[in-house]
């Protein structure tokens, strides 16, 4: 048993340094420690049996050195590619984002906004003038008014928010004036909050055709849906005028109309802040909102 101890723990020890069957040679330097120390028990072969034990002893302890350090290698490259995949991934979120950033200051530098008044009833009305070759979309534009010292008095935001604006074209929006009298600050100027990707990515903008008829009691508008896509949801604005002076903006609400249909909607007259109805002699219809259906 003593020889063959020592066989099997050499055969062992040089299996350990074999690649990819090393871990085999576990099994040989397992048996040539048993028999090793069954031969040193029974005292035979007390010479081979000793260096048996010693070489399988030091083959185990080399094999499990061997494998703590390639599982500890293997995390480590997983742990290096794990870090590496997320900063990956974070850089380019980052740089989505930034860019997504650059885009809407430069779109917003080519939006003009100018006041048109304040309405019968008390609205401040002003027009938006998208100057780009491309839509915009806003979440809301806000107006900063100011005392005749140029201190801060109120801020308001525009009633309709989450619209969009074709390219080259102008919309109309306002301040809802019910309990405000924004005629007593000289002063004021605008801000705009360019939409999220969720916001645009949920409007449609282009390819709409707006039709109206004056009833005689309301405007009648059809909104006709020339996109590829559906909508759920329609909001326009209609703006009054006497001359050209802006007596009245009000919106209308429609249902969505699927690809060549179209929403109708009934916008109301213009009232002053008693209520009663104010003359004009030509309105606007601007389209403000169009949600795509998911």
């Amino acid at each position: 048993m003593g020889i063959a101890s020592l066989v099997l723990s050499i055969v062992s020890l040089v299996l350990g340094f074999v690649p990819f069957v090393w871990l085999i040679a576990i099994i040989p330097a397992l048996v040539g420690l048993i028999l090793g120390i069954i031969s040193l028990a029974k005292k035979k072969q007390k010479g081979q049996s000793i260096a048996g034990i010693v070489i399988s002893v030091i083959t185990i302890v080399l094999l499990i050195f061997t494998f703590v350090n390639l599982f500890k290698t293997i995390g480590d490259l997983g742990k290096s590619f794990t870090d590496s995949f997320s900063s990956s991934e974070e850089d380019i979120l980052d740089n989505s984002f930034l860019n997504e950033e650059d885009n809407s200051e430069k779109l917003k530098q080519n939006i003009a906004i100018e006041s048109l008044g304040i309405t019968a009833n008390g609205d401040f009305a002003f027009k938006i003038t998208n100057n780009n070759d491309e839509p915009v979309y806003l979440d809301s534009v806000s107006v900063v008014f100011k005392d005749a010292n140029g201190n801060f008095a109120l801020k308001d935001d525009s009633d309709v928010s989450y619209f969009s604006i074709p390219a080259n074209t102008e919309v109309i929006n306002f301040l809802w004036g019910l309990g405000e009298d924004y005629s007593q600050y000289p002063n004021y100027e605008f801000e705009i909050e360019m939409a999220s990707s969720y916001s645009k990515e949920n409007m449609l903008c282009d390819n709409f055709e707006i039709k109206s008829n004056n009833t005689g009691e309301q405007i009648a508008v059809e909104v006709v849906n020339n996109n590829e896509e559906a909508t759920e949801n329609t909001e326009v604005v209609v703006a009054y005028y006497q001359g050209d002076k802006i007596v009245g903006c009000e919106t209308g609400y429609g249902k969505g109309a699927a690809t060549g249909e179209s929403t109708y909607i009934n916008v109301d007259y213009p009232v002053d802040s008693d209520y009663d109805e104010v003359t004009f002699d030509k309105y606007e219809v601007y389209l403000l909102r169009a949600d795509k259906t998911f």
